[in-house]
Parts: C-alpha cells; sequence; structure tokens
C-alpha cells in the first residue's frame, strides 16, 4: 500500500493490528512528520511563484527611437514661489493721548502723503508744557552759571599763563631788582635765607620829593587836571612851592559848610625842611583849594619777594640808597628753577581746570537746547493734534473710530503702499552668485493663468537661511506693472541666469557615457560593443543642458538622426525588511541608502 493510501485508510484498523500498542504509537508519531514536511514544501512553491510573477508583472518597457539633430534655444533658470506683498506697509502710531476727534477715512480709501487722517484732542499736554518749560529755565541756569564758571577758569589760566611766562623768563637771571627807588629804613633778610614770593624784604622811604594832597571843590575839579602846573603856600611860612598835579580823585568828600570837595594830589621837590608835620593850601590857575592839606613821602614802601629761592648774596643793607633797577639779591640757579616748576604745575591745574569748565559749559549747552527742543515739540501737538498719512497708499485696517479715547503709542491703522509689489524668491547657496541686482524675472501667479508677469531683482540679502544643511539666500523682487496681481497672491519667480540661441541639441537621454551619441548610420549592419547594428559612435562637445535637451557644441552637423533609449514603465523593488521607498522626481521609487542629488532651486527649462 503506498503512503497516502495509507494515509486515507484512517487509523481506525490500526488497533486491530496484531502488532499491538506500540507499533500503533510509532506509526502515528511517523504520519506526524510526513505532514510537517509536505506543508513546508507547499509553502516554499507558493512563495517561489508569486515572487516570479511579480517580477514577470513588473518589468519596466523599455523603447528606442531615433531623433533628428535639432537646432533651438536652451537655457537655465533658477525657480522659486512666494507670496506677493506690497511696496511698503505703514502702521501708523500716535505718541499723544487723547479722544479722537475726527478721521474722515474709511478702510479701502487711497490716501495721499500728508494727507490728515485724524485729529486728536491734546489737553494732557498742558501739563507737559509747563514742565517743558520748568526744564527749560533749570537749563539756562546751570548753563550761565558754567558760563561763570568757564569766565573765571579762563582769567585764571590765563593769568597762571602770564606767571609763568614770566617766571620762564627769569629762570636764566637769578638776580632780583627793585621796582623803587629811596633809602633802605630796614632790612628783614639775610644771606642764606630760603624766602617764598611775597616775603618781605626791606622797608624803602624816600622824601626828596613831597607829595601833598589838598581838597578842591568837586564841581571845579577832574582828571583832565593831571599834570597841570600848581602854586603850593606853606601854612605855616607862606613860602610858595611850585608843584605838578599827579592825581584827582574821584571820590568825593563832604567838609564842613556841606562842602563837596576831590583830593588832588601835587608834586612838589623837597627844599630840605619839608615833613609830613607840614601843611600848606594851593592854587591851580584860578582854582584855589577849600582848606590846607597835608604832605607824605613820595615813598614810604616795603619791597616785596617777587620770587621764591634762596639768597646766595645780598646787594643793600641799612641806610643803603637804591634806584629802580638796583639788583637787591641773587638766588641759587636751583632754587629758581624749582619756583619755575611750581608754576608750570599751577598753570596744568588751572589748564586742566579750563578743559573741565569747557565740557560743563558745553554740556549745559546741550541740555538747554534738548529742553527748549522738547518744548516746542510739545507746543506744536498741542490742541487739536493732527495725525497725517506718512506715505501714499491704500487704508488696509481703521482700528480707532470718532469718539475712541486712545492712549500714547495706539495703533490708529494700517497702510499699504501698493505702487508696487514684491516676493522673495529663497536660492540655493550653489547659484546665489549667479543673480544680480538688477536681472529680470519671468513671474506667473497661480490664481492669473495665462497671465505674463514680469519683475525685477532689487536687493540679494545676506542674512541666509539654513535648513538639514541646505542654505539658501532671499533675493527680493519688485513687480512695478502689478495688474490684477493682490498681495498675498501666490506666484512663481524664474531668473534666466544662463542662455545659448539657435544651437544644435539632442535629447538628453541620447548622450551615453564619455560624451558618446549613437548616429544612425544604414552601411553599420553588426553591432559593435554596446552600439547595436544601424549605428556608429561619435564623441561631441557639450555645453549647456535644461534637463531635456543638451547643446552639442562640435561632432555633429546638424543633419543626423541620434539613438536615444527610453523607459516608459515603472519597476518596482521588493524591499528587505528595515528598508523604505524614497520617491524619486520621475515617479520611480528606490531603497534607502540611495542618494539623489538636487538642484537646490534650479529647474532647467527648455524653449
Amino acid at each position: 500500500m503506498s503512503l497516502f493510501k495509507k494515509i486515507a485508510s484512517g487509523g481506525t484498523k490500526k488497533s486491530q493490528r496484531p502488532d499491538g500498542p506500540g507499533k500503533s504509537i510509532k506509526g502515528r508519531k511517523y504520519l506526524k512528520w510526513v505532514v510537517i514536511v509536505i506543508v513546508i514544501i507547499i509553502a516554499i512553491l507558493t512563495v517561489r511563484n508569486f515572487i516570479s510573477g511579480r517580477r514577470n508583472n513588473n518589468t519596466a518597457a523599455i523603447t528606442t527611437e531615433n531623433v533628428k539633430v535639432e537646432t533651438r534655444d536652451i537655457q537655465k533658470v533658477l525657480s522659486s514661489s512666494g507670496t506677493v506683498a506690497p511696496l511698503s506697509t505703514y502702521e501708523v502710531r500716535t505718541l499723544v493721548e487723547g479722544e479722537i476727534l475726527a478721521a474722515d477715512f474709511e478702510e479701502g480709501d487711497q490716501v495721499e502723503e500728508g494727507d490728515i487722517l485724524y485729529q486728536i484732542t491734546t489737553d494732557d499736554l498742558d501739563s507737559k508744557i509747563d514742565s517743558a518749560k520748568t526744564s527749560v529755565t533749570r537749563a539756562s541756569d546751570d548753563y550761565n552759571k558754567a558760563v561763570e564758571n568757564y569766565e573765571k577758569a579762563a582769567e585764571d589760566y590765563q593769568e597762571a599763563l602770564d606767571d609763568y611766562n614770566k617766571a620762564k623768563e627769569d629762570v636764566g637771571n637769578p638776580n632780583v631788582t627793585a621796582d623803587v627807588a629811596g633809602t633802605i629804613t630796614a632790612l628783614s633778610v639775610e644771606v642764606g635765607d630760603t624766602i617764598q614770593a611775597g616775603t618781605q624784604i626791606a622797608n624803602v622811604y624816600d622824601n626828596s620829593s613831597m607829595l601833598l594832597e589838598v581838597p578842591f571843590l568837586s564841581s571845579e575839579v577832574d582828571s583832565t587836571l593831571v599834570g597841570e602846573g600848581a602854586e603850593v603856600e606853606l601854612t605855616d611860612s607862606f613860602e610858595v612851592l611850585v608843584g605838578t598835579v599827579t592825581k584827582v580823585s574821584s571820590l568825593e568828600q563832604v567838609l564842613s559848610g556841606n562842602r563837596l570837595v576831590k583830593m588832588v594830589t601835587i608834586k612838589v621837590e623837597n627844599p630840605g625842611g619839608l615833613t609830613t608835620s607840614n601843611t600848606a593850601t594851593a592854587s591851580i590857575g584860578s582854582l584855589y583849594s577849600s582848606s590846607d592839606g597835608t604832605f607824605k613821602p613820595l615813598e614810604d614802601t616795603v619791597i616785596l619777594a617777587g620770587k621764591s629761592g634762596e639768597i646766595t648774596r645780598l646787594n643793600i643793607e641799612e641806610g643803603s640808597k637804591i634806584n629802580i633797577g638796583d639788583v637787591l639779591f641773587v638766588l641759587s640757579e636751583d632754587s629758581v628753577e624749582s619756583s619755575l616748576d611750581n608754576y608750570e604745575k599751577n598753570l596744568d591745574s588751572a589748564d586742566s581746570a579750563l578743559d573741565n569748565a569747557t565740557s560743563q559749559m558745553e554740556n549745559a549747552k546741550e541740555a538747554i537746547e534738548d529742553a527748549e527742543s522738547s518744548l516746542q515739540d510739545q507746543i506744536d501737538m498741542k490742541t487739536d493734534y493732527s495725525v497725517t498719512a506718512p506715505i501714499s497708499g491704500q487704508v488696509i485696517r481703521k482700528d480707532v473710530l470718532v469718539g475712541d479715547t486712545i492712549s500714547s503709542n495706539s495703533s490708529l491703522c494700517v497702510i499699504y503702499d501698493l505702487s508696487a509689489l514684491t516676493f522673495e524668491m529663497y536660492i540655493d547657496e550653489l547659484d546665489v552668485l549667479s543673480v544680480k541686482v538688477g536681472q529680470e524675472v519671468d513671474i506667473t501667479a497661480d490664481a492669473l493663468q495665462g497671465v505674463e508677469i514680469s519683475g525685477v531683482v532689487t536687493n540679494i540679502s545676506l542674512e541666509s537661511t539654513s535648513n538639514n544643511g541646505v542654505t539658501q539666500y532671499p533675493v527680493t523682487v519688485r513687480i512695478d506693472e502689478t495688474g490684477d496681481l493682490l498681495p498675498g497672491m501666490n506666484v512663481t519667480g524664474e531668473i534666466i541666469i544662463e542662455k545659448v540661441e539657435g544651437v544644435l541639441a539632442v535629447p538628453a537621454d541620447a548622450l551615453m557615457r564619455g560624451d558618446l551619441v549613437y548616429v544612425a548610420d544604414e552601411s553599420v549592419t553588426e553591432a559593435v560593443g554596446d552600439v547595436p547594428a544601424g549605428y556608429r559612435s561619435v564623441e561631441v562637445e557639450t555645453g549647456l543642458s535644461d534637463g531635456d535637451y543638451i547643446e552639442i557644441k562640435s561632432g555633429l552637423n546638424g543633419d543626423e538622426e541620434v539613438y536615444v533609449v527610453r523607459a516608459t514603465g515603472t519597476t518596482e523593488t521588493i524591499m528587505m525588511p528595515g528598508q523604505f521607498n524614497q520617491e524619486m522626481p520621475n515617479g520611480q521609487t528606490r531603497p534607502s541608502g540611495s542618494v539623489f542629488g538636487g538642484g537646490g532651486g534650479t529647474r532647467p527649462q527648455s524653449q
């Protein structure tokens, strides 16, 4: 009995076999393994047939054809889509608070730059104006004080400069000279003393001439009498001396009898007996003194040191007679130079003070200018403040109405400048250097089928964006002839970056590896390598390609037909676990792990 017959006979007779119970169990185990093997064989055959069927059903169809070499234009363009926007958008805001009194426009209205949009009450500006006036007054006071400080600092600097220059002239001359004449009546220094400027050196007395101070009526004398001759009559001896008027005081005094007088000083030669105890009257031409006057010596003064330093030689003593210009004493060279250093330090200090005063005055001047400008701004905004259109355009949004109360920096309305439209193209970093300002852009709009629109590149921004390792640059395109275009419409722009006209061209699929094309030739009866029968291989020089066609610079004359291989079907790939499909540009798919190079925004076209 065959195996299948044994299976079909069933298992009821096995218990009746004379072999007994042990052989019945062994038969059942054998039957189980046979069934498992049969199932596995059937599964393998089924999978193989399924795979074979898929392969037979999905093999791509390949077609070949001869294509005539032709003359055509080829161009390469950069393409990008975007949304149209107005040339400029302005949101009108205000810096004041108040109530809207008038707003004589509506959304959709066309307005011109300078048109009044809103009128607003600004009563709150009164307090701001008062505050601004106070600021101006305070700034003015500060400025005036700064000017006074500057003038004082300038005077101190000039004085320090004069002292320094004078001291500098004296550096090479340690001699200290007399500026008065007379007799030394007392000496206050000696050799070896270190003196400071202003130190008392000696007392000088000179009575070779005497000065008579005598009153004259105030109405009769003035400074024009200085230099006039005068006669002096001594009260006790009636002796008459001749003198000269040296001074007429400007200070008026009152004598007995309410006489208003001025003191006149007359210099007379001392005949030898005049002292300060003598008195006299005087006459100047026909004018007579109102009473007696007293005498005083020509000089009775103290000599003060004009320099600092150590006295190395002293040329005077008590009783010495000196004249103007005589050397009184000599200072050491070192002390004179040290004194100059002090003058220089004083000059530097005065210069620094002057710089500070100048800076303070300039800052105060700026402060008063700012305060005055702020006050003027507040005055300009006072009462029925008008808000005007900053640009010409169309009102897109009106945010506040008559009667509304607004706060500072409130949005009032939005205006679009629709004199032109713009949109941004995003160009790959590999292509952006081919784009130049002024290039023309061909534009199509989704909402305006068949309408040709022209734009021009106005800006190439350096503010790039990067996504997944791809960097793009925004390129601004301006559209002057807007037609029916509206802000917000979707458009696509194309920039021609390279173009050739009237060139020989073949389909891109005709180009074989090594820049070869197969030219139809009936004289070739057998295939040569990859070149099929009826064709010969020709090496060509290629140029610009738009993806569909490629320029032939040399190798063909235009009369040939070339061999083109085209795939007309889609090949499916059985994916292994863990793989996934990637969509290819022509609708095909391929397994993960392969690389597909994109154009980065470049879309070739042919004409």
